[in-house]
C-alpha cells in the first residue's frame, strides 16, 4: 500500500513510479468543489478549509521539519508510521506521519455527489454485517461512542480464517485513537482500550515483538475507508451534542466506488 500523502492521484494504492518523493501538500479529488461549496451537508467550505487545507498543511509542515536532512525526508509516510510506531524515542515523528496519512484517507473517499454502492460491495457488506443498514448503524454508533479523538476504519481481512476452524467476517470495523495507525505492523505500539468501542487505539507505549511480523492477535488488513472523529473537524458547526449528526452527514458523502477501488487495488 503506497503513501497517501505523497500523491495527487485519488487512490490509496498506486505503483511506486507514481508516488511523489517529498511530503508535499496533495489535494483530494474533489478539492476545488469542496473549497468553494463545502462537503455536501457534512462540512461547510470554511470547515473544510480548517479540517483539510489548514490542518493538513500544519501536519505536513511539522513532518517536514522533523524529517529534514534525514533518510525519512523522502520516505512514504506509511513507512515512517510503521517503522517508528514501536520506537518511543520517535513518538512525535510517528504521530505526525500517521495523522497525515489518516487525515488524507478520510478526505480521499468523499464526494459532493457520491454514487450508490455497487452490488459487489453491497454483497461483501451483507456477508459481514448482515445488511447495509446494520453496517451503517454499527459504524456510526462505534464512531459516536468514541470518547476522544481518533478514526474509525472499514477494513478487509486478507485472511478470513484464523488458525483452526474459526471463520471471521471478511470486512470489519476498527477504531484507532489520537493518531493511532490501522496498519497491522504498527500494532506492537501499545494500544489504549475503550470499553465503548472494544477496539484498539494508537497510544504511546513500550516496545515489544519484532518489526517484520504482525503483532500477536493482529491480522493483515486492507484499508478501505475511515471517518475522522477529531473535534476540530465537526465541533464548530455541530456543537457538543452534534457528533452523531456529523457522522450521519458523513455517510451521505462517501464515494463508494473509491472505497471499493481501495480494496480491489490492494490485492
Amino acid at each position: 500500500m503506497p503513501d497517501l500523502i505523497d500523491s495527487q492521484i485519488q487512490s490509496l494504492y498506486l505503483p511506486k513510479s507514481q508516488r511523489r518523493q517529498l511530503h508535499v501538500f496533495p489535494q483530494p479529488l474533489n478539492h476545488d468543489h469542496f473549497k468553494q461549496y463545502g462537503v455536501g451537508r457534512m462540512l461547510s467550505a470554511y470547515d473544510y478549509d480548517q479540517a483539510w487545507t489548514t490542518y493538513q498543511g500544519w501536519i505536513l509542515q511539522k513532518l517536514n521539519r522533523l524529517t529534514a536532512d534525514t533518510k525519512n525526508y523522502t520516505r512514504p509516510t506509511k513507512d515512517i508510521t510503521i517503522e517508528y510506531a514501536r520506537n518511543p524515542t520517535y513518538a512525535s515523528l510517528f504521530n505526525y506521519a500517521s495523522m497525515a496519512w489518516n487525515n488524507h484517507c478520510f478526505f480521499s473517499t468523499l464526494s459532493p455527489s457520491p454514487p450508490s454502492m455497487s452490488p459487489t460491495l453491497t454483497a461483501q457488506i451483507e456477508r459481514s454485517f448482515g445488511s447495509v443498514e446494520s453496517f451503517r448503524a454499527t459504524f456510526i454508533a462505534t464512531a459516536n461512542a468514541m470518547f476522544g479523538p481518533g478514526f474509525v476504519w472499514l477494513v478487509k481481512r486478507k485472511h478470513a480464517k484464523e488458525s483452526g476452524s474459526i471463520e471471521l467476517p471478511e470486512l470489519a470495523i476498527l477504531t484507532t485513537y489520537i493518531a493511532g495507525s490501522p496498519f497491522p505492523l504498527a500494532h506492537y505500539r501499545r494500544q489504549e482500550s475503550d470499553t465503548n468501542t472494544a477496539q484498539q487505539a494508537g497510544a504511546f507505549g513500550p516496545l515489544s515483538g519484532k518489526a517484520d511480523k504482525v503483532a500477536p492477535g493482529g491480522t493483515d488488513l486492507q484499508i478501505m475507508m475511515c471517518v475522522n472523529t477529531w473535534q476540530h473537524v465537526w465541533l464548530r458547526s455541530y456543537g457538543f451534542d452534534g457528533k452523531k449528526r456529523f457522522l450521519e452527514n458523513w455517510w451521505d458523502c462517501v464515494q463508494w466506488d473509491l472505497v471499493e477501488r481501495n480494496e480491489l487495488e490492494s490485492r
